[in-house]
């Protein structure tokens, strides 16, 4: 993937972003499929930002708007989910950052967390989903109503000894 990547950035953001959100959309809409599948549409949404991050180191232009996304390749911290305005580093925490457009990453953790994945019945697809919202909590912080969602998901009706068998 990586060396399609080099040569056609967008082919490769708007393949991965694409299976993401339609898997996770067919998991949310009932539809049936193998844990497999789930746990994939979950790791191309953590896979998501591992590639923006390559191409920001590979682009010349840090801050390469890709068009019909919605996203900046790259962005660090909130500016990987959503198009934040610029603030002053001190007024950071104090900015609501809630009314900015999601980035296509930002869309796609969205998705993730209101999705319901993470109660999929098989430990593969909860551990990745897991390590997707804890990799990027940087989200979070822009988008503050996914917290408590998150939160329940990692205490819901699993119990442990469901995670032992």
């Amino acid at each position: 993937m990586d060396s399609i990547l080099t040569i056609d950035q967008n082919l490769v953001t708007d393949a991965v972003r694409t299976l993401a959100l339609n898997t996770i959309s067919a998991y949310q809409n009932g539809v049936s499929m193998e844990w497999h599948e789930a746990e994939l549409g979950v790791y191309l949404v953590f896979i998501f930002g591992e590639i923006n991050k390559s191409m920001c180191f590979s682009q010349p232009t840090p801050m390469l708007l890709i068009p019909d996304m919605h996203m900046t390749a790259g962005g660090k911290g909130r500016a990987a989910f959503c198009q934040a305005p610029n603030v002053d580093k001190d007024k950071r925490k104090d900015t609501d950052y809630s009314g900015c457009v999601l980035t296509a990453h930002g869309d796609m953790i969205y998705a993730l967390v209101h999705s319901g994945i993470s109660s999929y019945p098989h430990r593969a697809v909860a551990l990745q989903y897991f390590e997707t919202v804890a990799r990027y909590t940087d989200f979070f912080k822009i988008r503050k109503e996914c917290i408590i969602p998150t939160l329940e998901s990692m205490v819901d009706k699993r119990s442990v000894c469901s995670w032992s068998s």
